[in-house]
């Protein structure tokens, strides 16, 4: 017997699962099995089922020994981690790994389940156990054996399991319902984000110690994005919950998510929980040269202060591109030279549609404007217009005035931007013939023929009175 009670010590002592710890707010679990020894799970995951396994009977002789042996109506003579002497004692053997999924399996095989238990607080109590030697799991997939000879055993959940981010990244644009880390817009466009990561009440450091997270912040800093703060939304296990956000004159914004009641020690969430931030975001000026961006910072709070949680992306923050092109005005096909003079708006449709309003860079480009901006028309020459969406996006160019000397043109040129290539549209101008005007050359040549003909027929007409005079 002295070599089981000294594996019991053993494991104890390397798997540091046992804790005494005290009891706040603990759930109540009557197993029904008719004994006075109770097992308390401490730093239970809320949310999570618990199942005691009962693997031997523990006796206590009249000399205070304790002996371990296998319950009536369970075979068993002996396995990789226990043997039975000939008075049918089960003994420890030397050097066995209980936490190795090898022992977990059979434990949970061989065992008889006492009672099973979805904890409901951080502190769960399974008590009326009779005295014996059990293996207690969690849907963690954490393991704990406890002695239960000692009437009143007391263990700590290891909770192996720790907050975490998914492997594609905690911030994610949405397209469509379908999240990705890239897309492409013009200005003033409303893009759709996500931020995704899985909580935990615990977690655990420095091997085995387990400490209790009372928050988790999440900050989002936009570059050349302007977050639209009355979409903001913030789920918990799929759950709308209530948060206050805060915002920096930056456009930084900040979410403190609090994990515990006000008692600072009972959770207010089931473990592990997913949780979800959604927000639209506005694309701003600062974007025309290619890229707006959007990071987002998650972390979690303890005892020990705040720690924050990696992003295994190593290119965790979204992208939005946006793309420009160079109108050309020109007489020729080929583009080889430029006119002045003539005057565009930009549209999004061959006829109809709405105007997409730009306005004049410093540098002589144009870009789109934002919704406070009032439009301008675009003059060309030769000019870049910024800020637009890729991904062969059409627009049309209206031209509403023309150089001097040129036809304007009667339907809209169509300019198609693609996000791999330079984009160049050729507005072509024709010379055209003028018609005269009043006073001009060509209309006094009207006026001399007019009467030329007008004084041939005068002279016509009286010749041919005085010859029938004659006759």
């Amino acid at each position: 017997m002295k070599n089981m009670t000294k594996f019991l010590t053993t494991l104890f002592a390397t798997l540091a699962l046992l804790f005494v710890g005290g009891q706040v707010n603990a759930q109540s679990v009557d197993t029904g099995a008719g004994g006075t020894a109770s097992i308390t799970i401490d730093n239970a995951a809320q949310g999570q089922t618990y199942t005691i396994y009962k693997l031997f009977d523990a006796t206590v002789d009249g000399n205070g020994a304790i002996s371990y042996k296998v319950p009536t109506g369970k075979n068993f003579t002996g396995n990789d981690f226990f043997s039975v002497d000939k008075s049918g004692n089960v003994l420890a053997k030397d050097n066995i790994d209980v936490s190795s999924d090898a022992f977990k399996t059979w434990a949970a095989g061989f065992g008889t389940e006492v009672k099973s238990a979805k904890a409901e607080d951080n502190t769960l109590v399974f008590s009326n156990l009779t005295y014996g030697y059990y293996y207690v799991k969690s849907s963690l997939g954490t393991t704990i054996t406890v002695d239960s000879t000692n009437p009143n055993a007391t263990i700590k959940d290891k909770n192996t399991t720790n907050p975490d981010i998914p492997n594609d990244g905690a911030k994610k644009i949405v397209v469509n319902g379908a999240t990705t880390s890239e897309t492409t817009a013009k200005i003033g466009d409303v893009i759709d984000y996500k931020i995704a990561f899985n909580a935990t009440n615990y977690v655990t450091t420095s091997g085995t110690d387990s400490k209790l997270i009372t928050k988790y912040t999440i900050v989002d800093t936009p570059s050349d994005l302007e977050i639209n703060q009355s979409t903001v939304k913030v789920t918990v296990d799929g759950k709308e919950v209530t948060v206050t956000p805060t915002y920096g004159t930056d456009g930084k914004m900040t979410i403190e998510l609090s994990w515990v009641k006000v008692d600072g020690k009972t959770t207010i969430y089931n473990s592990p929980a997913e949780v979800v931030v959604t927000y639209k975001a506005t694309v701003k000026a600062g974007a025309q040269d290619g890229t707006a961006s959007n990071s987002a910072k998650i972390s979690y709070t303890t005892a020990d202060g705040e720690t924050p949680i990696p992003d295994p992306n190593p290119d965790p923050d979204p992208k939005v591109y946006t793309y420009q092109f160079t109108l050309n005005k020109t007489s020729k096909e080929d583009g080889s030279d430029t006119l002045t003079g003539a005057e565009f708006k930009l549209y999004d449709a061959a006829s109809g549609g709405n105007e997409i309003k730009v306005v004049k860079n410093t540098d002589g480009t144009y870009r789109v404007a934002e919704a406070s901006e009032n439009g301008q028309v675009i003059e060309a020459g030769k000019v870049v217009i910024k800020g637009l969406k890729g991904d062969n996006t059409k627009y049309y160019l209206e031209e509403i005035k023309a150089p001097n000397g040129y036809n304007i043109l009667t339907e809209r040129k169509e300019v198609s931007i693609s996000s791999t290539a330079t984009n160049t549209s050729n507005v072509v101008n024709k010379k055209g013939a003028e018609l005269p005007s009043t006073g001009s050359f060509g209309t006094t040549m009207f006026y001399i023929a007019g009467s030329v003909l007008l004084l041939a027929a005068f002279v016509y007409m009286i010749s041919k009175r005085r010859m029938n005079n004659i006759h």
